[in-house]
């Protein structure tokens, strides 16, 4: 059946506009414009109708941790935070590192309410893994994090990027960890550094991870075929909070939190960064109170950006494109994150007047905590449709 969605404020080609959008029986938007009629209708009176958001770094944990997330819980993470498409990194448990894996994964995903894209893993022998596979994005780590995928000969490094299709992204983790924050930035900008210009000397696209401080969005953006996401947990809590929440568990993230001033600086470099990504990483709480690093992100990432918008640190525009389209347009999906005619009907609608706050038990993440407990946010996901089909209406899940 077609669907119109009427009356809210559109996000089309860089601005907010009043106009209606039907999408027709194949899930595809057919027509922007006016006084559109389609079988069913939902009604986005005050609301902002914008392109269903895309993460392109998230970890829903399965196959081999289950317990922590899975494409169900996540995928429900995901539509609730306004999420029609997420791309899961390969450190599972079971690392996506041969073809016979990707394969599963791929096959697991498809129980997720919101689309599933799959990184897949480098390591330092999987070429023709690789090969095989023909993945649209490659995930390399140069520092340690979850899971055993580190390269640390530059040798291997630079074969992947040699070999690897040079119009797909190569995502790559430069952060290092060590507790140290000098120690731990010095070798996150060799590695930054050293990857940038094996992007450069073999013309070919990369995608930095989780930058945590202004230096590193700088020197990917002197890198003409080089994009650079950040994570909200960086722009928003620094390693104050970290202490606050305890330094070994519940604060305990990689990359980890940088001092409140790299926080700061961060802020004055975001305008450069080509995407929002929450880099959502569940834990149990058992898991967190035994040093495991990582945090949620999905249903709070939006929220924080918009809350943000309505203190003036940044503009809701910017924010709609680093959370759609340009993540579309870094990672080669040419029929989602933006709205038009002939674009897969993937719609996330928002009150950004709607206030709330952040309790983990109300969650719809399996781990059921957040950094950011009981911090009142404006602005909300209320209703989200995935390819035509209504999943999340006002504040409910439809199946």
């Amino acid at each position: 059946m077609s669907l119109a969605i009427k009356n809210g404020a559109i996000f089309f080609q860089g601005r907010f506009i009043h106009k209606e959008i039907l999408i027709g029986d194949d899930g595809r938007i057919s027509k922007i414009g006016n006084s559109l009629v389609g079988d069913e209708s939902i009604d986005a009176s005050n609301l902002l109708v914008l392109p269903g958001l895309i993460d392109p770094h998230v970890h829903l944990r399965e196959p081999g941790a289950t317990e922590k997330e899975d494409f169900n819980t996540g995928g429900r993470a995901a539509i609730a935070g306004g999420f029609t498409t997420v791309m899961d990194m390969p450190n599972n448990t079971i690392p996506t590192t041969t073809k016979a894996r990707y394969e599963e994964k791929k096959q697991l995903a498809k129980k997720a309410l919101c689309d599933v894209i799959v990184h897949f893993g480098a390591t330092p022998d999987n070429f023709d893994e690789v090969k095989k596979a023909d993945p649209p994005s490659m995930k390399l780590y140069m520092g340690i994090t979850t899971g055993h995928m580190v390269i640390t000969d530059k040798a291997t490094i630079e074969k992947h990027f040699a070999l690897f299709p040079k119009d797909r992204p190569i995502v790559v983790h430069a952060a290092d960890n060590d507790p140290n924050e000098t120690k731990n930035l010095a070798a996150t900008y060799d590695n930054t550094e050293f990857a940038l210009a094996l992007a450069k000397k073999h013309s070919r696209r990369l995608h930095l991870a989780h930058a945590s401080t202004g230096k590193e969005i700088t020197m990917a953006k002197a890198v003409k075929s080089a994009t650079v996401e950040v994570a909200p947990h960086y722009l928003f809590l620094s390693s104050k909070d970290a202490e606050s929440l305890g330094a070994t568990t519940y604060g305990k993230v990689y990359p980890p939190l940088r001092s409140e001033q790299q926080r700061i600086v961060l802020w004055k470099y975001l305008e450069q960064a080509d995407c929002i990504a929450t880099d959502h990483a569940p834990h149990t709480i058992e898991d967190k109170e035994n040093s495991a690093a990582g945090f949620p992100g999905l249903e709070t990432s939006l929220s924080l950006m918009l809350d943000a918008c309505d203190k003036g640190f940044t503009d809701k525009i910017w924010v709609v494109e680093r959370m759609s389209e340009r993540v579309a347009d870094a990672f080669n999906l040419k029929d989602r994150g933006r709205l038009g005619v002939g674009l897969r009907g993937d719609i996330t609608i928002v009150d950004p007047k709607l206030t709330w706050k952040v309790s983990g038990s109300g969650l719809e993440t399996k781990c059921k905590w957040s950094p950011f407990e009981g911090r009142e946010l404006k602005g909300k996901t209320v209703t989200v449709v995935k390819g035509g089909e209504l999943i999340y209406l006002e504040g409910e899940f439809q199946k």
